[in-house]
């Protein structure tokens, strides 16, 4: 039986460091040479959250390692921390470059957090970023981000910064209102350098020439690709052209749509002659296809 005395004369004395989740014998090494005897990942319980300590008393010491037959000095304390580093402006400013998918982005550091972290990935994610008010866009906002530790765990990070990038963009050339078909004539290329855009933006006139504008556009407004959406290539209460194939056979016939859809969609056509519906892929513009045994709705 191994004996140790390791006395800490006040809660302010340096604590020892655990590197991962668990306290492990490998963390209490340096309290005395009963430890470092243990095999090196015999733990001792979970490690306190960043910034708070632990202290062990013998008789709690004694139980966790039992199985070893460790022996303490009845007034022995083992104070333990988590392991925590210094934040450096230079891995802040990495991640958020990573975040705005951009290594061009001219990002300022003007304030940011000042506590040591748990080593971890540190994440600014596109959520955690305030936009500046219209009036001054160029003022510094705020941007919430975390260092990612041990799996799913979280420490809070935040920092103020101001952002400028550089962009390529199709805004609308004129008004355009909501329903319309987009022209090439509609729509031109802009470079312009501010403050990233909160959403994606068409980079391509091939992106919105041709497809519908869900909201009314502006005059010299950026187009947002989630307000643009594929032209319907059937139209609700349209006739359409039905073709349906079952091995080499296929036979053609006019049906009425039921339901909208662009091209790839199912849509439900109704058989004129019948009344009965059946659902039907749009194919191309005013045509439909069924295959095998799904056009027995005919």
């Amino acid at each position: 039986m191994i004996a140790v005395t390791f006395l800490l004369a006040s809660m302010a004395t340096a604590c020892l460091q655990a590197e991962g989740e668990r306290i492990t014998a490998r963390d209490l090494a340096p309290a005395g040479a009963v430890f470092a005897a243990l095999p090196p990942e015999t733990s001792f319980g979970y490690a306190p959250v960043p910034g708070a300590k632990r202290i062990f008393r013998s008789v709690e010491l004694q139980r966790l390692a039992a199985p070893h037959d460790l022996s303490l000095d009845p007034g022995a304390l083992v104070c333990v921390a988590r392991l925590t580093e210094p934040l450096t402006p230079e891995r802040m400013l990495t991640s958020m470059r990573v975040s705005l998918a951009d290594p061009a982005a001219r990002i300022e550091l003007v304030e940011y957090t000042r506590f040591s972290a748990p080593r971890g990935e540190i994440e600014f994610p596109p959520s955690g970023l305030r936009r500046p008010p219209a009036r001054d866009p160029g003022a510094a906002v705020l941007w919430q981000g975390f260092v990612r530790y041990d799996g799913r765990r979280r420490f809070p990070l935040w920092a103020k910064v101001k952002i400028t990038v550089n962009s390529t963009r199709v805004v609308a050339d004129r008004d355009i209102r909501a329903g319309t078909v987009i022209e090439a004539g509609q729509v031109r290329m802009e470079t312009s350098e501010g403050f990233p855009a909160s959403e994606p933006i068409a980079t391509l006139i091939e992106e919105v020439v041709g497809r519908v504008v869900r909201r009314a556009v502006l005059a010299g407004s950026p187009i947002a690709l989630k307000l643009v959406q594929q032209a319907k290539a059937v139209e609700r209460g349209e006739p359409v052209r039905v073709e349906a194939s079952s091995g080499s056979a296929t036979v053609g016939m006019v049906g009425r749509a039921v339901t909208s859809g662009s091209i790839g969609d199912t849509v439900v056509v109704r058989n004129l002659n019948s009344g009965k519906s059946f659902a039907a892929r749009v194919d191309r513009k005013g045509a439909v296809v069924v295959r095998g045994d799904k056009g027995e709705g005919k």
